[in-house]
């Protein structure tokens, strides 16, 4: 029992409270999860941030844009929460994000309102 409460304490204290209900997923099987709550651990492949007055920071998994077959969104009014700069800082690092995948343009996506969502895995 002590050693669950220890592990538990550990997962919330590295992943948040997103750690919680939240099932360990690939991006092999992601598109299978819709509307759940799902951590994945993978390589950012590429980052953008849209030039426009939205202001869209975009970090790409599998593949380059336009062949990604993930995507973490992190919209402007989010990034004040960020301490660094995701789209410049996670490119080419392998993170875990943790959150609910829901689908636009038929490619699934977690939208990251909190930089707890978002573990680094390597530097």
């Amino acid at each position: 029992m002590r050693l669950f409460q220890t592990i538990s304490g550990l997962c919330f204290i590295v992943f948040g409270s997103f750690c919680l209900n939240a099932q360990t997923v690939t991006l092999d099987n992601i598109t299978t999860f819709e509307n759940q709550r799902v951590t994945l651990c993978e390589k950012v492949i590429g980052t953008y941030q849209s030039k426009s007055e939205s202001g869209v920071s975009y970090l790409n998994f599998g593949a380059p844009y336009p062949n990604h077959s993930f995507t973490v969104v992190i919209f402007k009014k989010d990034l004040e929460h960020f301490d660094y700069d995701p789209v410049a800082f996670l490119k080419n690092k392998t993170v875990c994000v943790s959150g609910t995948i829901v689908f636009y343009k038929n490619k699934p996506q977690i939208i990251a309102s909190n930089p707890d969502q978002i573990v680094v895995k390597e530097n």
